[in-house]
């Protein structure tokens, strides 16, 4: 870890290795040689050296926009802000466990971690697991492949600028479990750290990547349907359904942050009306926000 002018950085692979990896596949048939080689002058491109994201200054606010925004994931918001301050006297690096969030469809999972990125200015990628046939799509394919290519995991680490993004694995309940595709397989690895510093992709296994810095966070509907191994890795919170209370202060907050960031926000009122809480707080969280859209588009026409 280096510190320069207040920035963290952190090197996540060895140019040492880069060479190595095109020595080692000079005798390889042509196709599998010349890929190597294409990536090797990709990987050349870039700085081993990757930024860390670090909590910003006013992170203890940015907790109290999220719990006033999202009532209902109060318990998730205390232990990031508990891990945040962790953080702050430390080494200041945004570094969460690996975290959980399981829950009825539409009841804001995805929403809040849209917005927990946007609030700390970090990097989400976003994997739909409910459609990954195998792991390849996270670490790689195999190196034999005719075709293979590195994972996103590798893309997001090697040829990206920052060490801790995050990376939500969208409903890894419904990932595939038969013994032939394992979608899920490489995060007995990548969910411990000492084994995610020696993170090798299946494309690329000569090249030692360091993840161990990365934020990982999934959703999911049924707990019962994870590989318990894999489950016992994150810490898990389960999101109740919003109480009444709680559903009017969601709209309220809804309708504030489409006045506050849509260009058209100045054209409505900035208060929603008490006749259209009690309507919508009838609906899920992800259906208000689209009825608000669907209204708001009405309204100007």
């Amino acid at each position: 870890e280096v510190i320069e002018d207040n920035r963290l950085s952190i090197t996540v692979f060895d140019l040492s290795e880069v060479d190595k990896l095109k020595e080692a596949y000079e005798h390889a048939s042509r196709d599998h040689a010349n890929r190597v080689r294409g990536l090797v002058k990709q990987i050349r491109k870039v700085t081993p050296e990757k930024n860390v994201i670090l909590i910003p200054v006013e992170w203890r606010e940015h907790c109290f926009t999220l719990s006033k925004q999202f009532p209902n994931f109060d318990e998730v918001v205390s232990f990031i802000r508990n891990q945040l301050s962790l953080s702050e006297v430390g080494n200041k690096m945004f570094k969460l466990p690996p975290l959980l969030l399981a829950g009825e469809p539409g009841i804001g999972k995805n929403e809040f971690m849209l917005s927990l990125s946007q609030l700390f200015n970090t990097r989400l990628e976003m994997l739909d697991m409910a459609s990954a046939q195998t792991g390849s799509a996270l670490s790689g394919s195999e190196s034999y492949w005719g075709n293979t290519q590195p994972g996103m995991l590798f893309k997001s680490i090697v040829f990206g600028d920052i060490a801790n993004p995050f990376i939500m694995l969208d409903e890894i309940d419904k990932a595939r479990r038969d013994d032939a595709y394992r979608p899920l397989s490489s995060l007995y690895q990548l969910l411990e750290p000492r084994q995610a510093k020696i993170f090798h992709d299946l494309s690329v296994p000569e090249l030692t990547i360091d993840a161990s810095h990365i934020n990982w966070i999934a959703t999911a509907n049924e707990l019962e349907l994870i590989e318990k191994p894999i489950l016992d890795r994150f810490t898990v919170f389960t999101i109740e359904q919003p109480t009444s209370e709680q559903m009017q202060v969601i709209v309220k907050n809804q309708y504030e942050r489409f006045i506050e960031n849509h260009s058209s926000g100045c054209f409505f009122e900035k208060e929603v009306s008490e006749t259209v809480i009690v309507e919508l707080c009838r609906y899920h969280p992800r259906q208000v926000r689209k009825l608000l859209e669907k209204a708001f588009g009405f309204a100007a026409y």
